[in-house]
């Protein structure tokens, strides 16, 4: 039989990143299974130069974010006589209401979610009870976690629950020496971090463990921003008048091995997090690494450096340590990823789990 598998999706970053280049490796091994792949991507997203290039590479299809549009296009994607697999991630609040609904009208497809957050349910009454009532109803045949504290979040029943830990496409990641050469000749010790959400990312928090030291040790906190850099940029005005001299906002870089490079320290000190893309990456590129302990970290990788969530203080020390102290578990740590992280290896999984 035919077997026919559509990846709805309302991702709309500025570059592929991890996300498209894992679905790519995906599509090549439902190829092989002689599975056909449609992907819907929002109207949001048309215009972007790298989602122009896919559709000219895969079969693509738009839609608008209204619910009746969502339903037609997914009534139009589903074919009869053959098995349709309906494969969300990145599916904003309309587009799951529309799957939904969809689902009660035509139920001769498997709904599978992959989720990319933890799911998080208030404590108290009555949204505690509105929220698990709304995670129910949008409960699929399965529920793909991008790490296992993700998986642990979500509110569906157990068995239809599972995880596949994200993978990282390592021909992004590509050395640059020329870089490296200036980083060895610098005087600032660099830190960098991405905080295109200014709480969830924690840049308050990074921010104020950096202040009090940033001129006397000579610490340029580097933040690049995928989104939102006026916002951020005004929050932070805000709070000091003026941009310091110690704080630089970037833009995002398609080639982010650059900036993985330009660093020090790579700084993560979210407060949220899926799965953290980035530190594996800066690991990878042979930058070492400061986190927050939170689910959906890796901090099995070697040589990742730790400091309490939302602790200020303690992630002060852990920046002064680092400063002081040069701990290289490199090398161990990035053939640990290479094992882990493998494109090839998180399409394969995710397949068997499309088939089961």
């Amino acid at each position: 039989m035919e077997k026919n598998i559509i990846i709805i999706t309302d991702y709309a970053a500025p570059y592929e990143g991890n996300f498209i280049a894992s679905i790519k490796a995906l599509e090549k091994v439902a190829k092989n299974k002689n599975y056909k792949m449609k992907f819907l991507f929002s109207k949001r997203a048309m215009n972007i130069e790298w989602v122009t290039k896919f559709s000219a590479q895969y079969d693509v299809d738009f839609f608008d974010e209204g619910i009746f549009d969502v339903i037609k296009i997914l009534s139009k994607s589903m074919k009869e006589g053959v098995e349709n697999i309906l494969y969300s991630h990145f599916a904003r609040h309309k587009t799951q209401v529309a799957i939904k609904i969809f689902k009660m009208v035509r139920r001769n497809f498997r709904l599978v979610q992959h989720f990319h957050n933890h799911c998080k349910i208030p404590k108290k009454f009555p949204k505690k009870q509105l929220m698990e009532l709304a995670y129910r109803l949008y409960e699929g045949d399965l529920n793909i976690g991008c790490s296992e504290s993700v998986m642990k979040s979500m509110p569906y029943n157990p068995r239809k629950n599972v995880f596949v830990n994200n993978a990282i496409d390592f021909s992004r990641l590509s050395e640059n020496n020329d870089i490296n050469k200036i980083k060895n000749q610098k005087k600032e010790f660099i830190i960098l971090m991405f905080g295109f959400d200014y709480y969830r990312k924690g840049v308050d928090i990074a921010i104020n463990a950096v202040k009090n030291i940033a001129d006397e040790k000579k610490i340029i906190l580097v933040i690049s921003l995928a989104s939102n850099y006026e916002r951020i940029e005004n929050i932070i005005k805000g709070e000091f008048q003026k941009i310091p001299d110690w704080i630089k906002l970037l833009p995002a870089n398609e080639n982010v091995s650059e900036y993985y490079n330009m660093a020090d320290i790579f700084l993560s000190s979210a407060r949220e997090e899926g799965f953290c893309y980035s530190l594996v990456e800066a690991t990878y590129c042979g930058t070492r690494c400061i986190s927050s302990k939170i689910g959906g970290v890796p901090l099995d990788i070697p040589g990742i450096i730790s400091f309490e969530s939302e602790n200020i203080e303690d992630l002060k020390n852990k920046i002064l340590w680092s400063l002081e102290n040069n701990e290289n578990k490199l090398e161990e740590a990035k053939k640990y990823i290479v094992e882990k992280y493998d494109l090839n290896k998180w399409a394969e999984e995710v397949m068997k789990k499309l088939e089961d």
